[in-house]
């Protein structure tokens, strides 16, 4: 499993993906230290609470696209995803209403059971456009992102949809333990994505198909059969994502995240050290990490300043580039 672990470089050299994750733990030890010296709110529970609260939906998305990259793909139709799977499920808790009279709590399992079941079918239909019908994943996921989005816009006219049975808020904003129950369900599905990706033949497949799929194919991998299976999960990860993101805000629309989530996600999957046929579990909610410290910091810092929200994306951007920068010079040193 070590050699999984290492990425390969141009010059014979291997970057180790536990550099990433130390760097990333650097990063997030700084920023943490930085931000609580010169704002006292940061660090009081209120605040570390409320960042576990929101980092959750999109970390998920950003194992989604992550998984999807290590394939040499891509799932652009990820937030989509989210949307139209909490959309056909809020839909359906609705319309089913009073079959779950005094019984509100079955409701969250089919809630959960229909958004499920719509994330896969989405993801399902990127499998087949990306790797049986072979188009370009780039292309197919951008073709599923306006359909998915066309039919959420259809069924709700352009409309938030409310009126969710109140027990469906006890995902978004209870606790267990004092720990979030978003934040819950991200460290589980982040374990298992570990454990998955690390342990399992699946995973194995997913990294022979994603660093040379023509060596995986004559060794007896069906790169199209792991295309859908990783878009598959792909979109379930998506849809849990919606799940969490209904369950916070009690409602349901199209465009939620659209302008942002997308370029967060890709940004995390990056961040995190994820490219075809190496990524790391761990990498990946690091960074989410990151990103929830950096907009939750700036926001505290810049609260009523004008324009306060190109800082925060403006931070985004530098951190990016920076870590690109130290990789360039962590590579060159490690390769003299």
């Amino acid at each position: 499993m070590a050699e999984q672990k290492r990425g390969k470089f141009p010059g014979g050299f291997r970057f180790n993906i536990e550099d990433r994750v130390l760097l990333l733990s650097v990063v997030l030890i700084i920023l943490v230290i930085f931000f609580g010296a010169i704002e006292d709110r940061f660090l009081t529970g209120s605040s570390i609470r409320s960042m576990a609260f929101q980092c959750p939906e999109i970390g998920l998305m950003g194992l989604g696209m992550a998984i999807a990259m290590m394939i040499d793909g891509i799932n652009l139709s990820i937030n989509d995803t989210a949307n139209l799977s909490a959309l056909i499920a809020g839909l359906s808790i609705v319309k089913l209403a009073p079959f779950f009279a005094g019984h509100e709590f079955l409701s969250i399992v089919v809630v959960f059971l229909v958004a499920i079941a719509t994330g896969a079918a989405c993801g399902a239909l990127n499998g087949l456009l990306a790797g049986y019908i072979g188009a370009p994943p780039i292309l197919a996921t951008l073709a599923t992102l306006t359909l998915y989005r066309g039919i959420s816009v259809v069924i709700t006219g352009g409309k938030t949809l409310t009126g969710f049975p109140k027990e469906l808020s006890i995902i978004g904003h209870q606790v267990v333990m004092g720990i979030p129950i978003p934040f819950v369900i991200f460290l589980i599905v982040g374990i298992l994505m570990y454990f998955v990706l690390e342990y399992t033949t699946f995973g194995f497949k997913v990294r022979m198909s994603g660093t040379n799929p023509t060596a995986a194919k004559f060794s007896g991998i069906d790169n199209r059969s792991i295309a859908m299976k990783v878009y598959i999960l792909s979109g379930i990860l998506g849809a849990i994502a919606g799940i969490i993101v209904m369950s916070r805000t009690n409602s349901v629309a199209y465009e939620y995240g659209t302008r942002t989530y997308i370029l967060l996600t890709l940004l995390i999957s990056v961040l995190g050290g994820t490219s075809p046929g190496f990524g790391n579990v761990v990498g990946v909610i690091l960074a989410t990490f990151i990103l929830q410290v950096l907009s939750t910091g700036f926001h505290m810092l810049l609260l009523g300043v004008r324009g306060s929200s190109f800082f925060k994306d403006f931070s985004w951007g530098v951190l990016f580039i920076a870590i690109l920068i130290i990789d360039h010079f962590m590579r060159r040193e490690k390769s003299i």
